[in-house]
């Protein structure tokens, strides 16, 4: 699945925080939001890494989503074979720390309503989170 923020509609493949407003009495939500400001924290931090070592994400991938999909893959598996082997890329040996590009920064709001099992699926979450 996919972690959103509010410039996304809830799917049922793709988890978005509660507004402020709904976790202002609802503690079941609040912590719901907190774990998915968790997982969040760790996929950009996961990015970060791969792209202070591949340079091609620090811009928008311009090409298909399947295609781009097998780039973050391959680009993991070679993370960790140079982890796992101690093997040296000169050319990410710079010891520059850049950050990389914020490629969905800009998108503004769907206005789509999400259906009902998406907020079916993100209740389901909820229900996780708090047993």
């Amino acid at each position: 699945g996919l972690i959103g923020d509010e410039g996304f509609a809830l799917q049922t493949y793709l988890m978005r925080p509660f507004p402020r407003a709904a976790i202002a009495n609802d503690a079941r939500k609040k912590k719901f939001n907190i774990q998915l400001s968790r997982a969040q924290r760790v996929v950009e931090n996961a990015f970060r890494i791969l792209a202070q070592k591949w340079r091609v994400f620090f811009r928008p991938i311009e090409t298909d989503a399947e295609t781009a999909e097998h780039v973050v893959k391959a680009a993991c598996c070679l993370h960790n074979y140079i982890l796992r082997n101690n093997t040296q890329v000169a050319a990410t040996e710079t010891g520059e720390l850049v950050e990389p590009v914020r490629v969905f920064s800009d998108t503004s709001s769907t206005n789509l309503r999400s259906n009902n099992a998406a907020f079916e699926v993100r209740e389901h979450f909820v229900a996780y989170f708090n047993r």
